[in-house]
C-alpha cells in the first residue's frame, strides 16, 4: 500500500488543473474513460429511475470536479459542494465564475447530454448545474460532522466519487467516514459512490496519490455495518488492454446504498 496522502501534501503538491488535464478529457483515450463512462451512466440511471429522489443534494469531496453532478442539476433543486485543500476550491471557483482560464468540461457535458436525449446544448446544462448549486463549504470526512463548524440541515442524497478511497487511510477510517456521512442525511437518505477497486495509487504528474484499495468484499460489509441498506452495487473490471503505468486498479464499483 502506498503512503497516505494527507491535506498538507495535497495542499502543498497536489496540481488540481493537472489532475483535471490528465483525467477528464473523456473520448482521449485516458485511464479514465472508462471509470467515467461507468459512473456517469449508473448516476444517470438511478437519477432517471426515480431510485434516488428529493430536493437537497451534498456532494462530498467536489473541488475541483464537477462531473458527478451533471444529472444530478435535473432531479435535485439544492446542490451543495464541498472542498478539502484551497487549491483544489480556487479550480472549482474558476469553473463556478465563468472564468476564462477554467478547465473545459464539453467533453463530458457532451457525453451526458447525450445520455439524457437533452437537446439542451451543453453551455446550458452547465449554467443549469451552477444554478443549482447553492453553497460551497469546507468538508472533512474524518469529523463527526462532516461540514463542522456549520451545523447544516439534513439533505436527502450525498454523492461521493473517489473520495472516501483517498481520504481514509485504513479501513477502520473508511467505516468512519461512511458513519459521519450518515449524519448527514435524513432518515432514509440516500448515498450514492463510485470509486475504484483494489486500488493502491493513482498519478498526477510526478506524484503518487493514495488510494485505500476496496473490494466488493469489503464495500458490503463497510455500508451493512456502519448504517445503511445497500440497494444497488455494480463493478466494471479492469479492462485488458488498459495501460497500468499511472495506476494499479482492478476495476471500479457504483453503490447505491440507503440509510438505515
Amino acid at each position: 500500500m502506498s503512503d497516505f496522502t494527507d491535506a498538507k501534501v495535497y495542499e502543498e503538491q497536489f496540481d488540481p488543473r493537472l489532475y483535471l488535464e490528465t483525467y477528464f478529457h473523456l473520448g482521449s483515450g485516458s485511464l479514465a474513460d472508462n471509470f467515467l463512462k461507468f459512473a456517469l451512466e449508473n448516476l444517470h440511471e438511478t437519477f432517471k429511475s426515480g431510485a434516488a429522489t428529493g430536493s437537497t443534494l451534498i456532494d462530498i469531496g467536489t473541488a475541483p470536479s464537477i462531473y458527478q453532478l451533471l444529472s444530478a442539476c435535473d432531479h435535485f433543486n439544492e446542490i451543495t459542494v464541498t472542498w478539502h485543500t484551497k487549491r483544489e476550491l480556487e479550480e472549482l471557483q474558476k469553473w463556478l465564475n465563468n472564468e476564462p482560464d477554467a478547465f473545459d468540461w464539453s467533453s463530458i457535458v457532451k457525453h451526458v447530454c447525450e445520455l439524457e436525449g437533452n437537446r439542451a446544448s451543453l453551455k446550458e446544462k452547465e449554467e443549469k448545474l451552477k444554478q443549482k448549486i447553492k453553497q460551497c463549504l469546507k468538508c472533512d470526512v474524518s469529523k463527526r460532522n462532516p461540514l463542522a463548524p456549520l451545523e447544516a440541515p439534513k439533505v436527502d442524497c450525498l454523492t461521493a466519487t473517489v473520495c472516501l478511497e483517498a481520504a481514509c487511510k485504513s479501513y477502520e477510517g473508511y467505516g468512519t467516514a461512511l458513519r459521519n456521512l450518515s449524519n448527514l442525511l435524513k432518515p432514509k437518505g440516500h448515498l450514492l459512490m463510485a470509486g475504484d477497486l483494489g486500488c493502491n495509487y493513482y498519478e498526477v504528474g510526478a506524484n503518487k496519490v493514495f488510494s485505500l484499495p476496496v473490494s466488493e468484499v469489503f464495500l458490503k460489509k463497510a455500508f451493512s455495518e456502519n448504517g445503511y441498506c445497500i440497494k444497488k452495487l455494480v463493478s466494471f473490471g479492469k479492462p485488458e488492454d488498459a495501460g497500468a503505468d499511472a495506476s494499479d486498479y482492478e476495476g471500479f464499483y457504483f453503490v447505491h446504498a440507503q440509510k438505515v
